[in-house]
């Protein structure tokens, strides 16, 4: 099911100010879309695509002030009570995306009294969470989840009365060059200009001026020369007998990105390095290496790290390493 990648749509739309109803059978496809995805609790325990798109697409419908069956939001509101809702920054995304959801639904009183209370206390649940999961550098979970989480401060008025806020937004705005795609353009814009997507909810359209003007943008300079990125593999147990599958040096353009450097290695000889991706709204997402799927019923992941242990803050398309730099692909547990 598209879940995630139908109600990231339907936010935009209503963000756009449409004109009346021309949407009303993505709304119905969102719907489906949410009960065919939750078939796949029945054999994995979880959604077929993940809870942050189940809470998306919540969310995008709620934001449309649409009702959402009572059953519906029980599932999300089970996931977060049992600790179901992912792994480091994707845990961040997800309790942020389902407290925005929650939020939503009590705001515009589209659930009765009782279950308003439920998720006002889940909401509050969320928030601390998100807190605990800041770092030092002020970002939580990591750099893409940031925004998520500065959405939730924002939606429920804490930001004034948080030091996480101030902390977090600082951090931002040291790495807005991490933010290249649409996707995540769209979870930073609304937070750079304090709000959240709560507020396209009560957007007066009829104000909205129509200023939009394409912009010339001249091509970024190509960097001259070449890098090498020493590109390792490790698998361990219980997956793998032996921790490092692959360890070699890459030879790159200086602009390479890390999916750059991936690409480059699969067509060294001998062709011995295997990969591939799956496309998300995020850009590029890294599923197999060597032949080894990472798979979300094994709750397990290619984690992305910078020599010797650090978690990498961007996608396979967006980081670029630097000359001389170790690079690990390491099939992780979350």
């Amino acid at each position: 099911p598209h879940t995630g990648r139908l109600a990231l749509y339907l936010l935009g739309l209503r963000a756009t100010c449409p004109p009346p109803h021309p949407h009303r059978s993505l709304v119905t496809w969102l719907k489906y879309y949410l009960e065919e995805d939750w078939t796949g609790s029945r054999r994995h325990g979880h959604p077929l695509t993940s809870y942050y798109q189940y809470g998306l697409g919540v969310l995008a419908l709620c934001v449309h002030h649409k009702r959402v069956r009572e059953e519906v939001i029980q599932r999300l509101l089970t996931a977060q009570n049992h600790g179901k809702l992912g792994h480091g920054g994707n845990a961040v995304d997800t309790e942020a995306v389902l407290a925005l959801a929650f939020t939503c639904l009590e705001q515009r009183k589209l659930v009765g009294t009782e279950l308003a209370a439920e998720l006002r206390a889940a909401t509050q649940r969320a928030s601390r969470s998100i807190a605990e999961a800041q770092g030092p550098d002020g970002i939580i979970g990591n750099i893409y989840s940031t925004p998520w989480a500065l959405q939730v401060f924002l939606a429920t008025g804490t930001c004034q009365t948080e030091p996480e806020f101030s902390q977090a937004m600082a951090a931002l705005l040291e790495n807005l060059e991490a933010f290249g795609t649409a996707a995540t353009m769209a979870q930073v814009l609304p937070v750079l200009h304090g709000r959240s997507y709560l507020d396209i909810v009560s957007m007066h359209c009829q104000e909205e001026p129509d200023t939009l003007t394409p912009l010339d943008m001249e091509p970024l300079p190509e960097m001259p020369g070449n890098k090498t990125v020493q590109l390792v593999v490790e698998c361990p147990l219980p997956w793998c007998y032996e921790l490092r599958l692959y360890d070699r040096p890459v030879l790159v353009p200086a602009a390479a990105s890390l999916l750059d450097v991936l690409q480059v290695a699969a067509a060294l000889e001998p062709h011995d390095f295997k990969f591939h991706t799956q496309d998300t709204p995020q850009g590029p997402f890294l599923t197999q290496v060597l032949g080894l799927e990472a798979r979300q019923e094994k709750r397990n992941y290619w984690q992305l790290l910078t020599s010797p242990d650090t978690p990498l803050q961007m996608g396979i398309a967006d980081y670029k390493p630097q000359d001389g730099e170790t690079l690990i692909l390491r099939l992780s547990e979350w």
